[in-house]
């Protein structure tokens, strides 16, 4: 079973599919982080 997993990682890879998930899971943290930073930015204390 462990070389079925380690198999399908390096077809991810190898395809091209890995570090494209990378690079879309990346792209939506970075929006994620900014929406947040200026939600809490924006903020006042009362």
């Amino acid at each position: 079973m462990n070389q079925v997993i380690l198999g399908a990682f390096y077809d991810n890879v190898n395809k091209n599919v890995g570090p494209t998930l990378m690079w879309v899971f990346t792209f939506l943290l970075t929006i994620e982080l900014l929406y947040v930073m200026f939600k809490y930015l924006k903020t006042e204390d009362k």
